[in-house]
């Protein structure tokens, strides 16, 4: 019989749910499988055996280096490609086998994709030699994170497979159910103690820290282990790129761009670190240097033996770049590099979103806006992030024109997009219509969610008509509907009348979505604690400044606002050029801990000398001087203001925000 080619080997235990997929991953490719359990106490072994594997049962010692070594024994085949039973293998071409038949590598890197969520976007990926000869003098060693060594020279030989892996334990989900933390926590603290200051151990206690989100102890250790590793490791680019997220993450912006500006210079092609290194500049205000940090991320090429984010040298650094011209008022620069980011990822919707609301920036006509959305969100376009795209810019009617269209298909979310944009649109009873048909004639293979009850429930409201009761609405509604309509609520009801305030934000803030202000205070009155305030406040964030600005200051009167509610006025009195009073209240907003208020603050004084010096140079021109230290509050006030401490209005709070109050539609309801 002859010897098999390639064999798969790996450690499991407890993974009846997700060792076949991994096995059947290898079927076109492999001869033999080798399974390494640990003590599984469910169905693992079983499943293995029923797959074709040999099970071999190994004691678990703390060391998977160990358990991988006493399966490596097991292993006849030529050469060893070496899994776990949470990953797959991707683009399996039996094909490529020849190549091992032949060649005279000791070993093959492959890619391995670590999925960290729901979308493929949500990737980190990596290559790691996975794939090895056979032969005398190859073993794993290290008790966790295990890796391949050779007693003799050969490790340079290595090739590049065509073939990735997929690892799908890394989802935060899977780490939490798997207890992942506790145990390779152990498994470094007694690495530790058999080897003091191990530079790698040192780094991956860092890393199992921040999975399990203790970001202060997570730094302690990547810095620790950043000073122990030598220039020469492999694995300290990425060392460097997980300690600058790690403070990215902690608002460590200074000692972001101090750490990581020598090391690009030591990894001029590592997209990660640029990346990271702009966000830094950017939280600092330093926008033009951020925005030439993106470009150059969007420069590297892939990531290679790196660690590297999905589409880090590509389309996210592009997007970023675009969102930073967009603030600078750049609009031409801002549509070609969020063009660039959808041409490297057609359809990725932030970038969607942003290109929609360039182009209305520049007002382009809806119907062409639209055509030019549809170009960059793939082929066929993804309708979803379409949709979203328009959505965000406000442009319902065009939402319309795309569910009505034959190439459009977008199944159960037809019908509550199409009530919200109804409802958006003040054609309240259309959008009930399709409801309320849609119920009663029995079709409940889509059942109402949450938002369309809510437009459901506004658009009737919006009429002064009390809901529909044959729709078998929460009862919170019934209560809310007995309140607004004045009518007595069904005794079923009874029970329910209470109406807090976790049912009406959101009702609330999606009235105010919706342009239906009355009907929104109407329902903050339903509950006297917090409301006044908080619609005060989504009337701000949702564009409409000025019917936000007569609730403040009737709320400062009463002394009712908060520690936001005083920076929102404040901010007010800023954009007004009432510096002096904006930076009062600003003051007392940082006082409550309101942290948007201390730059803000700031920027208030800084306006306020520098009028002051406008005033002095006009007065006494042919004094130096004065326009030198104009100059230098101007070069404070744009760092402050690229810090981004004031409020954002986009896509379609930034139309609302560009509209006078005069011409808001209103709806009146009756007495």
């Amino acid at each position: 019989m002859s010897k098999p080619l390639l064999g798969v080997m790996m450690l499991a235990k407890d993974e009846e749910k997700t060792i076949l997929r991994s096995l059947e991953s290898t079927r076109s490719v492999a001869d033999e499988w080798i399974v390494v359990d640990t003590g599984s106490r469910d169905r693992t072994a079983e499943v293995a055996r029923s797959f074709g594997a040999r099970v071999i049962h190994v004691p678990w010692e703390d060391d998977f280096s160990k358990a991988r070594n006493a399966g490596l024994a097991h292993v006849q085949a030529e050469w060893v490609l070496w899994l776990d039973a949470d990953e797959e293998l991707r683009d399996a071409d039996s094909s490529w086998l020849e190549v091992l038949r032949h060649t005279e590598a000791k070993s093959f890197w492959l890619d391995i994709e670590n999925l960290l969520g729901p979308s493929m976007d949500d990737r980190l990926i990596h290559r790691v030699p996975r794939l090895f000869r056979r032969e005398p003098g190859v073993y794993f060693q290290g008790r966790i994170h295990e890796q391949i060594v050779w007693d003799q020279e050969g490790i340079s030989e290595t090739q590049i497979a065509p073939w990735r892996i997929v690892h799908h334990g890394y989802r935060p989900e899977v780490i939490a159910r798997r207890d992942k933390v506790r145990r390779n926590l152990r498994l470094l603290r007694l690495a530790l103690r058999d080897l003091p200051r191990h530079p790698f151990y040192t780094y991956q206690v860092g890393v199992t820290w921040c999975q399990a989100g203790r970001l202060d102890r997570a730094a302690l250790w990547l810095s620790r282990a950043a000073s122990l590793t030598p220039l020469q490791a492999p694995y300290r680019p990425t060392l460097f790129r997980d300690l600058g997220m790690v403070w990215l993450a902690l608002g460590k912006f200074r000692d972001v761009e101090l750490t990581l500006r020598p090391e690009l210079e030591r990894y001029p092609k590592y997209a990660d670190l640029f990346v990271i290194f702009a966000d830094a500049l950017r939280a600092q205000g330093l926008r033009e240097e951020a925005l030439k940090a993106y470009l150059q991320a969007a420069a590297c090429p892939p990531p290679g033996a790196h660690v590297g984010s999905a589409g880090i040298n590509s389309f996210r650094p592009l997007h970023a770049a675009a969102q930073l011209c967009l603030d600078l008022g750049q609009l031409q620069e801002a549509e070609q590099s969020v063009r660039q980011a959808l041409a490297a990822r057609p359809g990725w919707e932030p970038a969607l979103e942003t290109l929609a609301e360039i182009l209305a920036a520049r007002d382009v006509p809806e119907g062409d806006l639209v055509k030019a959305l549809a170009s960059c969100a793939g082929t066929p376009p993804d309708q979803r992030s379409l949709v979203r795209a328009l959505l965000h810019i406000g442009a319902y009617g065009e939402v319309i024109g795309l569910l009505d269209s034959k190439d459009t298909s977008l199944g159960s979310e037809n019908r509550p997009l199409r009530v919200q944009c109804l409802v958006a649109l003040g054609q309240w009873r259309e959008a009930c219509q399709i409801v309320e048909l849609s119920i009663h004639s029995g079709d409940r293979q889509v059942p109402l969610g949450e938002e369309e009850i809510m437009d459901y429930a506004l658009a009737r409201w919006a009429q002064d008509q009390s809901l529909d009761r044959r729709l078998e609405l929460p009862p919170v509604y019934q209560s809310i509907d007995a309140r607004l309509m004045g009518s007595p609520a069904s005794p079923d009801t009874q029970s329910h009348a209470a109406i807090g305030p976790d049912i009406l934000r959101p009702l609330i803030q999606r009235a105010v979505q919706h342009r239906l202000i009355p009907l929104a205070e109407d329902l903050a009155a339903l509950h006297s604690n917090g409301m006044d305030l908080f619609l005060a406040k989504t009337l701000y964030r949702e564009g409409w400044v000025y019917l936000a600005a007569d609730r403040l200051l009737r709320l400062l009167t009463r002394r009712e606002l908060d520690a936001e509610g005083l920076f929102l006025l404040g901010e007010m009195l800023y954009d007004k050029g009432h510096w002096d009073q904006a930076a009062e209240l600003f003051e007392q907003s940082a006082g409550l801990g309101f942290s948007r208020a201390r730059p803000a603050a700031a920027a208030a004084a800084l306006q306020s000398a520098k009028r002051m010096l406008e005033e002095a140079e006009a007065l006494r021109p042919k004094r130096g001087g004065f326009a030198e230290e104009r100059r230098a509050v101007g070069r404070a006030l744009e760092l402050l203001d690229g810090i981004g401490w004031h409020t954002h209005w986009r896509g379609r709070t930034r139309r609302n925000r560009h509209e006078s109050a005069a011409d808001l539609p209103l709806h009146d309801r009756q007495e």
